[in-house]
C-alpha cells in the first residue's frame, strides 16, 4: 500500500508540473476577525503553517512548539480516540481535554465526550496556530480551562496545490492532497496507514499483546465568497478513524461530520466590524474494551460500546470596533449538545449478559465583553463573559438481556449554573525590543457527557461516571517578560493556577474484588470514579526563544517547569501530583538550510508523571530526539526523510496495576515525496 502511495503521488505530480503556471499574486481578505490584539498581553505561541507540518501529528507539534500536554503520552497516532483531548500547561492533562481547540471558530471538541480527533484536522490546510495560555476564553468561547489553541486554514485564494506521500519503516503510508477550485473553494483529503509497534515488551509481553494500527480518512471543503462589503465562508467535512490500541480485539472507530456558514466584515478605522457564524456537528463512536486473561495469556470481551451518536449546535455573533491603538469587541455564543453510548457489557462466556444506553443533553451560553487600549508605553486589555450551563434529559438504563428485565433504570435530574469568567492584563514596552506584561485571569470547563454520565473500562481498569460532577473553575496570574529583537525572540514568564473541583479518576479499590454498580474487579484491576477533588495548586515557570544566528541557521528552545498537588482532597491524594501531569517537559532545536537541503533537528525532554492519582505508578522521564532532512528537486517538488525517535528511547505511555508497562512505538523512519505549487 505504502508503494501505491508513492506511486499515485508522483504521477500525479507530473501532471500537475507539466499543467502548472507560475504562482500570482492573490488579495485574501480575512475569513474571521484577526486574531485579538489584547493576547499579546498573555503568555502566547503563534505558528505558522510550515511549523504546524514539521511532525508526525498536529497534535505532537503542538507539544513540542506550545509545550501543550497529552493524556498518557500518547500521540493521535496509537491513542484511543477517547484520550486525544489536549490541556495547557502541566497542570493536569485530561482524556476530555482542559484546552479549548477550535478551527475557524468551530469547537473541535467533541460534543459527547470533549476530546479532539486530530486525524479531521488536515495540518497541511493550516495557515496558522494562535496558542494562548491561561483561563478565561473571552471571544474564543467557554471551556477554555487551561487555554486555547485556535487554528486557521488557508483561504481558498491562498491556496497551493499539493499532495504528499510517504511510507514508513513500519509498512505504514499516507496521502494528503489539497487543491483549489477557482478562487473560492478548497478542498483538503487524507488518507493514512499507521503501523506500530506491540506496546508491551519483553518478559511481560503474552498472547493478549498486538501491534498498534490505525487507518484515517478525511475530506474537508473551504468555500469563500465575497458578500455584501464582507466575506461568506463555508466550511465542511467529515473524518473516519480507527485505532488497534495494542490488546488483541480492542478496536476503536470514530466517525463524524461538521459544517459551517460565517459571514465577516473586517472592522476599519471608520466602520464597525462584524462576524455572524453557525455550525453543526455530528460524531460517533464504537469501542471495544477487553479484559486481560491471567499471564496475559490472551483477551475476553469486557464491552462493546457499538455505538455512541452525539451532535452539537452553535453560532457566535460579534460586533469589533479596532483603530491603531484601541480594540474592542462585544459577542454571544452558544452551542448545545445532545449524545448516548449503547452498549454490551458483563460478558459470560463470550457472551454479553447486559445492555446498557446512557447519556443526556447539554447547553452552554454565554455574553462577553473585551477591550485592549495602548497609552504610550502602556498596553492594557480585559475581558469578562458571563455563561449559563445547563443539564437535561440526563439517563443510564441497563437491561438484563437474559431475562430483559431492567437492572438500573436511573432518570437524573437537570442542572443549571451561571458562570462568570474573565482575564485583566497590562504590559509596558520597557524599550522597542523589550516588554514586561502581567496578568490574572479565571475560566471554567463543564464535565463532558462522557464524564458524566458514562462508565469504561481500559484492560482490567473499570471507571464509573458521576452524574453529580459539577464544572472545574481555574483562577491565577503570571508576569511575564518578552523580547523581540531582530535575530532573537524570548518569552518567559512565571505562572500560579488554582483548579478547583478537577474532574479526576479517583481510585476506590484495587482487585479482584466486587464493587457498587462495577460488580467485579479481576485481579491486577482497579476500580476508579470520576469525582470533583479538593483543587489543584500548581505555580511554575515556561519560556520559549528562538535565536537567528543567520539567514541559514536558526536555534530554539522551550521549556516548562510545573510543581502540581492535589490538595483540599482525601489523605490518600492529599500532596499528591495530578495524575499525568509531568514535573517538566523541554525542547531544543536547530534547523537550517544548506543549498538544495533543508534540515531540522529537536530534541524533547519529559519528566517523570504518574498513572494514577495516588502515586503508584510511575512513568518514567524520558528523552526523544526528531531528525528532519528535505531535499528540493525544483521549487515545487521535493522528497523528506524524518526520523523521530532516532536514538530508540524506551517512552513508557502506560502503567497498569499488576506492573505490567506499555511502551510508545519504537524508531520510526518516514519518507516523504512531495508536490507544493
Amino acid at each position: 500500500m505504502a508503494v501505491r502511495y508513492l506511486g499515485v503521488s508522483l504521477l500525479a505530480m507530473v501532471a500537475m508540473s507539466a499543467h502548472a503556471e507560475p504562482p500570482t499574486e492573490v488579495i485574501v481578505q480575512g475569513q474571521r476577525f484577526a486574531p485579538y490584539s489584547g493576547d499579546a498581553v498573555f503568555s502566547r505561541v503563534d505558528l505558522t503553517g510550515t511549523q504546524l507540518t514539521g511532525g508526525a501529528s498536529l497534535d505532537q507539534v503542538l507539544k513540542q512548539t506550545a509545550q501543550a500536554s497529552l493524556f498518557r503520552r500518547s500521540s493521535s497516532l496509537t491513542a484511543n480516540p477517547t484520550v486525544q483531548g489536549m490541556s495547557l500547561r502541566a497542570i493536569a492533562p485530561s482524556g476530555a481535554g482542559r484546552a479549548l481547540v477550535t478551527m475557524d471558530g468551530i469547537p473541535q471538541n467533541d460534543p459527547f465526550g470533549g476530546w479532539v480527533i486530530w486525524a479531521g484536522i488536515p495540518s497541511d490546510g493550516l495557515a496558522s496556530a494562535h496558542v494562548v495560555r491561561g483561563a478565561g476564553g473571552g471571544a474564543y468561547g467557554a471551556g477554555a480551562l487551561t487555554g486555547v489553541v485556535d487554528l486557521s486554514l488557508v483561504p481558498p485564494q491562498a491556496l497551493r496545490p499539493y499532495i504528499q506521500a510517504s511510507i514508513d519503516n513500519h509498512d505504514g503510508g499516507g496521502l494528503q492532497a489539497g487543491f483549489a477550485m477557482g478562487n473560492h473553494i478548497g478542498v483538503h483529503l487524507t488518507d493514512r496507514t499507521l503501523e506500530g509497534d506491540i506496546p508491551v515488551r519483553g518478559s511481560q509481553r503474552g498472547a493478549a499483546d498486538v501491534a498498534t494500527h490505525g487507518r484515517d480518512r478525511s475530506l474537508l471543503i473551504n468555500g469563500q465568497w465575497a458578500v455584501a462589503e464582507g466575506e461568506l465562508s463555508l466550511l465542511a467535512g467529515g473524518y473516519d478513524s480507527m485505532r488497534e490500541t495494542g490488546l488483541k480485539g480492542a478496536v476503536a472507530r470514530s466517525k463524524g461530520d461538521q459544517i459551517s456558514l460565517a459571514w465577516t466584515r473586517q472592522p476599519t478605522a471608520e466602520a464597525l466590524g462584524y462576524r455572524l457564524q453557525i455550525w453543526h456537528k455530528d460524531s460517533d463512536l464504537s469501542n471495544r474494551s477487553m479484559s486481560v486473561l491471567p499471564g496475559r495469556s490472551g483477551t475476553s470481551l469486557a464491552n462493546d460500546q457499538v455505538k455512541t451518536p452525539a451532535t452539537g449546535d452553535g453560532f457566535n455573533a460579534a460586533i469589533r470596533h479596532q483603530t491603531l491603538h484601541s480594540e474592542w469587541e462585544i459577542g454571544i455564543d452558544a452551542r448545545t449538545g445532545e449524545g448516548e453510548s449503547r452498549e454490551y457489557y458483563r460478558y459470560m462466556a463470550g457472551a454479553a449478559t447486559r445492555y446498557r444506553v446512557s447519556g443526556g443533553e447539554n447547553a452552554l451560553a454565554g455574553l462577553y465583553v473585551q477591550g485592549t487600549h495602548a497609552i504610550d508605553r502602556w498596553t492594557l486589555t480585559g475581558a469578562v463573559r458571563i455563561d449559563e450551563w445547563k443539564t437535561s434529559g440526563a439517563h443510564r438504563f441497563e437491561r438484563d438481556l437474559t431475562t430483559g428485565l431492567p437492572v438500573l433504570d436511573l432518570d437524573l435530574p437537570s442542572k443549571q449554573q451561571t458562570v462568570g469568567s474573565g482575564r485583566l492584563g497590562v504590559a509596558y514596552q520597557v524599550s522597542p525590543q523589550n516588554a514586561l506584561r502581567a496578568a490574572i485571569y479565571s475560566g471554567f470547563r463543564p464535565p463532558s457527557l462522557n464524564e458524566l454520565y458514562r462508565p469504561f473500562r481500559v484492560g482490567n481498569d473499570v471507571t464509573e461516571a458521576n452524574a453529580d460532577l459539577k464544572p472545574e473553575t481555574l483562577t491565577g496570574g503570571e508576569i511575564g517578560w518578552r523580547r523581540s529583537g531582530q535575530r532573537l525572540h524570548l518569552d518567559a514568564d512565571i505562572f500560579s493556577n488554582i483548579v478547583s473541583d478537577p474532574v479526576t479518576n479517583v481510585t476506590l479499590g484495587i482487585g479482584p474484588g466486587t464493587f457498587p454498580v462495577a460488580g467485579f474487579i479481576p485481579a491486577g484491576g482497579a476500580y476508579r470514579q470520576r469525582r470533583n477533588v479538593g483543587e489543584i495548586r500548581a505555580y511554575g515557570l515556561e519560556a520559549q526563544a528562538q535565536y537567528q544566528i543567520s539567514d541559514t541557521l536558526a536555534l530554539n528552545a522551550a521549556l516548562t517547569a510545573t510543581h502540581a498537588r492535589v490538595g483540599k482532597a482525601d489523605a490518600a491524594v492529599n500532596g499528591k501530583r495530578p495524575a499525568q501531569a509531568p514535573a517538566y517537559s523541554a525542547s531544543i532545536g536547530a534547523e537550517g538550510q544548506m543549498a538544495k537541503f533543508g534540515w531540522r533537528a529537536d530534541w524533547l525532554f519529559e519528566g517523570q508523571s504518574f498513572e494514577d492519582d495516588l502515586n503508584a505508578l510511575p512513568l518514567k522521564p524520558y528523552s526523544n530526539l526528531n531528525l528532519a532532512l528535505d531535499y528540493s528537486f525544483t521549487p515545487r517538488v521535493s522528497l523528506g526523510l524524518r526520523v523521530d525517535n532516532a536514538f530508540d528511547a524506551a517512552i513508557q505511555i502506560q502503567r497498569s496495576n499488576d506492573g505490567t508497562v506499555s511502551f510508545d512505538t519504537s524508531r520510526m523512519v518516514t519518507l516523504t515525496l512531495s508536490y507544493r505549487r
